[in-house]
């Protein structure tokens, strides 16, 4: 690996502060540095639609869970791996800390670490029978009331129909946003390792909807019989696009994976009660 690039959403002193020592770190180090501004608005493909001297080796991303979740959207499609530098809280994606950076950095570029290969979600957005739109997430797609109005959704799993609900909305996760916002609204966990589709419901209006684990090799077809002035979708909190009424969104497993660069092979249950707490995640693993 001899092209580095460099990314951090520029939000914080800290931030910048860390990122120059990591782009001067580099430099030192004998290493090209690609500068990165931050990607929010960049489409998926950007990497992919470059030349080949303009892509990176690896990519750097300084920043919490979401600077690492708009990072793989936009370098897994080229296969490009990722080492995140953690400034954020949870920090469940994040491989390395501050306090530790340079002698992460050195053992990274030294050849010790592994690879951790995540499955993505592909959305597609079909209206009256045409595709209007494609999002990819690595946590979540998720469909969105948007209003105090219920939504109106069929759910079926490839051509199986499997049911009708009125709520908020309804979330579609990989098993690394399981741990995110489907946790929230009272999905399982899933291991990474896995590659599932867990679908829950956003405060569903009956007591029978449930969360459920889909295999990923199935389709995840919602279509909205009804839906009320502002529902959207989104994919890990961002890219949202407007639905309207008998809209189709078609959730599959992405072509490609998300690859995260670690220090040590990956210990997601050891992980899980550090982040979450002994009592939020699983019992018994004491």
């Amino acid at each position: 690996m001899q092209k580095i690039g460099l990314i951090s959403r520029q939000n914080s002193d800290k931030v910048r502060e860390v990122s120059n020592g990591v782009s001067d770190w580099l430099i030192k180090q004998g290493y090209d540095v690609m500068l990165f501004d931050d990607l929010e608005k960049a489409e998926t493909d950007f990497f992919v639609s470059k030349s080949a001297e303009h892509i990176p080796d690896m990519i750097i991303a300084v920043g919490g869970d979401g600077t690492l979740l708009n990072t793989a959207r936009k370098a897994a499609p080229a296969g490009i791996p990722i080492l995140g530098i953690n400034m954020g809280n949870l920090g469940f994606l994040t491989e390395v800390e501050v306090d530790s950076v340079y002698e992460n950095l050195a053992q990274v570029f030294s050849g010790c670490y592994v690879e951790d290969s995540r499955m993505m979600l592909q959305a597609d957005i079909v209206r009256e029978g045409r595709l209007v739109k494609r999002l990819t997430g690595l946590n979540e797609a998720t469909i969105h009331s948007g209003a105090l109005t219920l939504l109106g959704i069929n759910f079926w799993v490839d051509i199986d129909f499997a049911g009708n609900c009125k709520g908020d909305g309804i979330i579609i996760a990989s098993p690394t946003g399981s741990t995110a916002y489907s946790l929230s609204a009272g999905g399982p966990v899933a291991h990474p390792s896995l590659e599932v589709f867990i679908q829950t419901w956003i405060c569903p209006h009956t007591i029978t909807a449930r969360p459920a684990v889909i295999p990923a090799d199935k389709e995840c077809i919602m279509e909205l019989e009804t839906a009320p002035l502002g529902a959207l979708v989104t994919t890990d909190g961002h890219n949202g696009f407007d639905l309207i009424e008998k809209d189709k969104v078609i959730i599959k497993k992405a072509p490609y994976k998300a690859t995260f660069i670690r220090l040590a092979p990956l210990k997601f249950f050891s992980l899980l009660k550090s982040k979450l707490g002994s009592e939020a995640a699983m019992h018994g693993l004491d």
